[in-house]
């Protein structure tokens, strides 16, 4: 009977680390810094690949978020979904260390 519970136990613990909830957010890595940080915009449709923040950010409206991450794997133009570790700085673009970052493809 103990072995049950204990069996139990352990597959709701494992259950519960393989979640991650819901995402964030996503959209699109629109620059990668030399900083370990990634910028995601939301929506890339009417924005030439290539140009920097600093150069559209005049004009563009949704939601765009700096995302410090440990690993240099990202590239433009990917689509991701990501997941952040603690609270969000709410300037434009937001800034926030990244959990998780997944790649969609």
């Amino acid at each position: 009977m103990n072995y049950l519970k204990i069996a139990m136990l352990v597959a709701v613990v494992f259950t519960l680390l393989g979640c991650q909830g819901e995402p964030t957010g996503q959209g699109y890595i629109f620059e990668v810094s030399e900083d370990g940080r990634v910028l995601v915009l939301d929506d890339i449709d009417n924005i030439q690949i290539g140009k920097r923040w600093v150069d559209i950010s005049s004009n563009y409206s949704g939601d765009a978020i700096w995302l410090k991450t440990t690993t240099s794997k990202y590239k433009v133009g990917q689509r991701v979904r990501y997941w952040v570790d603690g609270g969000v700085d709410q300037s434009f673009p937001a800034q926030a260390s990244a959990k998780k970052i997944e790649i969609i493809d």
